[in-house]
């Protein structure tokens, strides 16, 4: 609301300075271009709109009226700078506290979602997750870690598959994307771009006992550039099994190792999920600094 108001009067004044004249004009008659009187009319026009905007409208007047003021000063000019302060003042359009509420809504709907019990309706709990984070990501902006949420819970159809048995890792997902590869191309799954980790795989027996297989490890640094880093993978053959016992409760499953650890991982349909904080480590060639970022492990099974 205080960005409106502020617009609001910004604009105003710029307005009557663009069309106002304190004294008659006696001389010759000079036919000027309408272009810029067009762009002004649609500048305000969209301005009206903006500010009237409710929240569901807000995020498309606002890109509306900061086109307009960009295409104002395309073809107008904007000699002081305040027509591209305005533009400036509008940022991305996302709202914050619209963008905080999503969250917070989102957050719910995930915490519903995963509790889920026999009694409860798998599809509407999976409709009510999917739309919250479709709408967190439209007034927070694009996230490849949401898409991928929103992709994963494909049509909400529940597709049941026994937790007992055998799961192999299949992707890290991460909230940033990289080129850990240096293909130039950048990723939110790592483990697509590391040739390493591709035999890792749990084992869930029916008596509440099981074990993880780990069959690799990579050690991963890498060197600042002027666009960001080059990585280095080197992969080491590992032989490690880890024993645990487990429980499930709804669609979360409850895994603790033999150290007494207990992590919560998530069952989708086919998948099995679990974020690690700080599970990707990457360690500077050049000086101490380190890279490390919450990981999101998938399983499937086999």
């Amino acid at each position: 609301m205080v960005k409106k108001i502020f617009m609001l009067c910004a604009f105003a004044i710029l307005f009557m300075a663009a069309n106002c004249d304190n004294e008659p004009y006696e001389g010759e008659i000079i036919f000027e271009d309408t272009a810029c009187i067009e762009a002004i009319e649609t500048t305000s026009m969209a301005l009206g709109n903006f500010l009237n905007a409710s929240e569901e409208d807000y995020y498309e007047f606002c890109l509306d009226y900061k086109e307009a003021l960009l295409n104002q000063i395309e073809i107008c000019g904007d000699e002081d700078g305040s027509l591209q302060l305005l533009s400036d003042e509008l940022d991305d359009c996302y709202d914050d506290d619209l963008c905080a509420e999503a969250i917070a809504a989102t957050e719910i709907a995930e915490a519903n979602y995963n509790n889920y019990t026999e009694d409860d309706s798998y599809q509407q709990l999976c409709e009510a997750y999917k739309s919250a984070l479709e709408y967190q990501q439209e007034v927070c902006g694009e996230s490849a870690v949401l898409q991928s949420l929103i992709l994963g819970l494909g049509d909400c159809q529940q597709e049941f598959v026994e937790t007992p048995g055998d799961w192999i890792l299949v992707s890290w997902i991460t909230d940033n994307l990289r080129d850990i590869d240096n293909d130039g191309v950048v990723t939110n799954n790592y483990l697509d771009e590391i040739d390493c980790y591709t035999n890792e795989t749990m084992t869930f027996n029916t008596d509440g006992t099981g074990a993880m297989f780990l069959r690799s490890y990579a050690d991963i640094t890498f060197t600042p550039n002027e666009g960001g880093e080059d990585f280095f993978i080197d992969c080491n053959t590992i032989i490690e099994d880890i024993a645990f016992t487990w429980y499930q409760e709804g669609n979360s499953v409850f895994i603790t190792d033999n150290e007494g650890v207990t992590n919560q991982y998530f069952r989708n349909g086919n998948s099995l999920f679990v974020a690690i904080d700080d599970a990707f480590y990457a360690q500077s060639t050049v000086d101490d600094s380190v890279i490390t970022e919450r990981i999101t492990f998938v399983y499937i099974k086999l």
